[in-house]
């Protein structure tokens, strides 16, 4: 018997017997008093080594079993959980709790950075002073949601109000340019990730209600608020859009940025600029052949140098480039790009052995987007190597 054949045959020997089940049942709603206590027993004993309560025995006859009382793995590895299906949600919850553990164990010097850091796993969820004094400025547009409906705060969950944004402004005032922004997203991102990783990355909101939406409001200046005062900020600003895979990706404020820019650039004594632009054709440009040429490069050194947020000319060249190393951001300008990007990565001998968080950095996506890469290639790996 092949391996399949022997996988139907044990999925046909574990299934619950409907049939069994609805004659026990009825005796339990429709025998006599030591019958029904009888039966129900029974009825118990046979749900239960399904993953089943006595409760859930209506729902089951009347569904005929969900179809199947356990989650089966695809061809392809996948599992699909129907979350109508109690045995399914106990299944998917101990599956959850799988992934954790390994989390746990392949995180945990992580884990003990960050205890270690904060003193104890109470400091680092307590809220900060910050936190605190955000919530209590927006409190008075708070309003309580009704049965199945979120909470609002002036009628928004999950963006805040230019009212909201005037009341967390008297706490402290906005930034006023791109990398003092930067810089506050960054501490908001650090303490949720902190937050995070002490609970087995569960990837809750973590933060309080003020100062979720300070982080959102941040990220829009980021994105396309705060004017650029140079290339520099243009170029961090697109950093941060392309590190946020969609969730930012306002890409005519960086036109508007460079054309403005430019104009300036234009404008001064004794400088020609860069030549006439011609008009908008209303197509996004999308050639990079030039961006990555020396004479570009000579006018943004100085501009860029200290800024961490942006890549020096030298990270552009290819010399001393490792044979895995992730080709400059500007050519992966696409999700598609980057996700080929990361599976090019881990199919390296060195990529095998990089943290999460490496390929992330390097291919320009999320540590969780790298996770599912790699768990969807051993997935892969496995399936070939059962054929």
């Amino acid at each position: 018997m092949n391996s399949r054949a022997g996988q139907m045959a044990e999925q046909r020997k574990n299934k619950l017997n409907l049939d069994r089940l609805a004659k026990i049942w009825a005796l339990a709603e429709r025998g006599d008093a030591g019958e029904q206590v009888a039966a129900r027993n029974r009825a118990e004993a046979l749900v239960k080594q399904h993953g089943y309560t006595l409760a859930d025995v209506p729902d089951l006859l009347l569904t005929e079993g969900y179809l199947d009382d356990e989650p089966q793995p695809s061809a392809g590895g996948f599992t699909f959980y129907d979350m109508s299906n109690p045995a399914h949600q106990r299944a998917y919850a101990k599956a959850e709790e799988k992934k954790r553990a390994a989390w746990r164990m392949a995180n945990r010097a992580k884990m003990d950075e960050v205890l270690a850091r904060y003193g104890s796993e109470e400091a680092v969820f307590a809220p900060t002073a910050e936190e605190q004094a955000y919530d209590a400025a927006i409190k008075p547009f708070h309003k309580a949601g009704g049965p199945d409906k979120c909470d609002t705060w002036d009628g928004e969950h999950f963006s805040p109000t230019l009212r909201v944004r005037a009341a967390l402004a008297t706490v402290k005032p906005w930034p006023d340019t791109i990398p003092a922004a930067i810089a506050e997203y960054d501490y908001w991102e650090k303490l949720y990730d902190d937050r995070n990783i002490a609970d087995s990355n569960n990837q809750y909101n973590y933060l309080g209600q003020g100062a979720d939406f300070r982080r959102w409001a941040l990220g829009d200046l980021i994105n396309k608020e705060i004017e650029a005062r140079n290339i520099s900020d243009v170029i961090t600003r697109l950093r941060f859009q392309e590190a946020s895979e969609g969730l930012y990706n306002d890409s005519a404020i960086i036109l508007r940025d460079l054309e403005r820019l430019h104009a300036a650039e234009n404008l001064k004594p004794g400088f020609g600029g860069f030549g006439d632009i011609p008009p908008d054709r209303g197509s996004p440009a999308t050639s990079t052949e030039s961006q990555g040429g020396p004479e570009n490069r000579a006018t943004s050194e100085n501009q860029n140098m200290g800024n961490p947020h942006v890549m020096g000319s030298s990270d552009l060249r290819n010399e001393d480039r490792p044979a895995f190393a992730s080709p400059p951001p500007f050519i992966l300008n696409t999700a598609s790009k980057r996700r080929a990007e990361v599976e090019r990565i881990l199919s390296t001998p060195e990529g095998a052995r990089m943290s999460l968080r490496q390929i992330a950095r390097m291919a320009g996506v999320s540590p969780a987007t790298v996770m599912k890469a790699r768990d969807k290639q051993k997935d892969q790996n496995s399936y070939q190597s059962s054929i």
